[in-house]
């Protein structure tokens, strides 16, 4: 839905002081991101990313406290313009990457925050606006949900809106997405052991009981409406060994659904299936909370914003739109703290030629 008012106060030569002052940092950023891109750390690990990140924000005048709200890869820096009475606006830089590298594009979201939070900052002083700006570094977003952590100890509290924007693929412009709740969740059961060959009686099979709350779940896909997706996975140990019964066996399961509401629906359900697989089997079982990403919940008047700003470069073809997506993120959970938007920036895609060249097997 397009915004039904134009926002008052953004005109286009405050837009061209924002422009200006964030390409003026292109450079410096840059090397920040290729540092960063260089040298991938996966979730909690994110030492010398925290380093980079932090020390390029001490450098450029802010206030920085590192390792901070108790997490050694968390950082926080923050200006204050004026007598600070006025406006805290927060920004996100996320820190950590994938296994392989950072595909998720983490590198990007860590300068964008920067860059965004730098530009806001000289602009409001450009002007006269009193007020906060505030920069997280936050680590941990890909499966244990760093930002929720930071949220439950404070981090979020002081701001009036908060802001991060993501990269995607296909296409030149700005996307809106609404992004799904994901809940997640470890099941251990526990049985007994005893050798399957001599005394086969005498064992509780937790594997048998982890394997049937796997298949349970996977025939529930069929009465789930369209719009959800439940997924697991066995999780079993190095010291198995096919003549001795299972005493310990695990399933991690995973639900997303566009709503909050509708994935607490769908855990019940999943849950009912793990639980007759113990019951079925004999076996005990536990179940450990696992991370919660709420649905994203994008505020209309940034909305608003956003959609303007973006129309400064219709004559480029860049285009803007709103989605649904699959797609999670612990920012999610920030949204339902404060009024918030989380865009996504498209990265042109390779010319069709080269990506079929560079993909293609070496035995074609």
């Amino acid at each position: 839905m397009p915004a039904t008012h134009t926002p008052e106060g953004l005109t286009p030569e405050l837009l061209d002081q924002v422009e200006a002052a964030i390409v003026a940092l292109t450079p410096s950023l840059s090397e920040v991101q290729a540092d960063i891109h260089a040298h991938p750390e996966l979730a909690w690990q994110e030492h010398r990313t925290h380093d980079t990140t932090a020390g390029y924000m001490e450098k450029a005048g802010w206030k920085v406290a590192r390792h901070a709200y108790g997490l050694q890869t968390a950082w926080v820096a923050e200006k204050v313009i004026g007598d600070g009475k006025g406006r805290v606006v927060g920004f996100n830089s996320e820190l950590d990457a994938l296994p392989h590298g950072h595909a998720c594009g983490h590198n990007l979201i860590a300068i964008a925050g920067m860059a965004a939070a730098i530009g806001t900052a000289q602009v409001m002083e450009a002007n006269g606006v009193s007020g906060r700006v505030i920069l997280l570094g936050t680590p941990a977003e890909e499966a244990y949900g760093g930002k929720d952590f930071m949220l439950k100890r404070g981090a979020y509290d002081e701001m009036d809106v908060c802001l991060m924007t993501h990269p995607g693929i296909t296409g030149n412009g700005s996307w809106l997405p609404s992004m799904c709740c994901n809940a997640a969740f470890t099941i251990e059961y526990k049985g007994a052991s005893a050798h399957a060959g001599a005394m086969p009686s005498a064992g509780v099979n937790a594997l048998d009981a982890a394997v049937s709350g796997y298949t349970n779940v996977a025939l529930l896909r069929q009465q789930i409406p369209d719009t959800h997706r439940i997924y697991n996975v066995l999780k079993g140990s190095e010291g198995w060994t096919a003549n001795i019964i299972t005493s310990n066996a695990k399933v991690m399961c995973g639900i997303r659904a566009p709503t909050a509401r509708e994935v607490y629906k769908m855990i019940d359900r999943a849950l009912n299936c793990y639980k007759a697989a113990a019951l079925a089997t004999g076996c005990t079982y536990t179940i450990t909370k696992d991370a919660l990403y709420l649905d994203t919940q994008h505020s209309t008047e940034l909305d608003g914003y956003l959609e303007t700003v973006t129309k400064r470069w219709d004559d480029e073809g860049y285009t803007y739109r709103k989605f649904v997506t699959y797609g999670t993120t612990d920012f999610g959970n920030v949204t339902y703290k404060c009024p918030s938007l989380h865009p996504m920036f498209q990265l042109p895609d390779l010319p069709e030629g080269d990506f079929c060249r560079e993909s293609r097997p070496s035995w074609w």
